[in-house]
């Protein structure tokens, strides 16, 4: 077999482009990365920062988009301070059910934040186990935002017929008025 001069010119100026772009174009980008990774790393060490791991932050994002997911599909709303009193309703018209006694609804006075206000509720009542599980479930769907921040049950061991006694703190979340009124 024999090759001929012409190959032999073609795959060496084939050889000598390659080797003429690695020179060109890999070498300065890699000088470039070097640089660049060289800088990184000595304000990192300034910032007293070690290799940063953000597996932890794309799991935190996830969870926020989950999160962000669950709340848009609740349709729940933060009412005005005008329609606080709307979640009140909602609330009395829940535990005035069949099966329910000793109702007891107490507000304390509402608590004012940058973002948002927080009106605190106490609710006690009786109710046999079964009501008392679905009123708690209907009170965490409610169509404005309530949040259940502590629960608590009685039973009378001696009388497991005996209604329950059902004591409930929430906070009723609800955004300032526009005029920003008296606090």
């Amino acid at each position: 077999m024999k090759i001929d001069r012409d190959s032999i010119k073609l795959w060496a100026t084939l050889a000598g482009m390659i080797v003429l772009f690695a020179a060109a174009v890999l070498v300065p980008f890699g000088i470039r990365d070097a640089r660049l990774q060289a800088r990184i790393d000595v304000a990192r060490e300034d910032l007293g920062i070690a290799d940063v791991d953000n597996t932890g932050l794309v799991r935190l994002n996830n969870e926020v988009q989950t999160l962000n997911a669950k709340v848009a599909e609740r349709h729940q709303v933060i009412p005005s301070e005008q329609e606080i009193s709307l979640v009140l309703k909602d609330l009395s018209q829940l535990i005035n059910a069949p099966g329910v006694s000793g109702q007891e609804i107490i507000t304390n006075k509402a608590k004012y934040f940058a973002d948002y206000n927080i009106l605190p509720v106490k609710i006690q009542f009786n109710a046999p186990f079964a009501t008392a599980f679905d009123l708690v479930k209907r009170i965490e769907t409610l169509s404005r935002v309530v949040r259940i921040d502590q629960l608590n049950i009685e039973a009378e061991p001696d009388y497991p017929s005996q209604p329950l006694v059902i004591n409930l703190e929430l906070s009723a979340f609800f955004a300032s008025d526009i005029n920003g009124g008296e606090r």
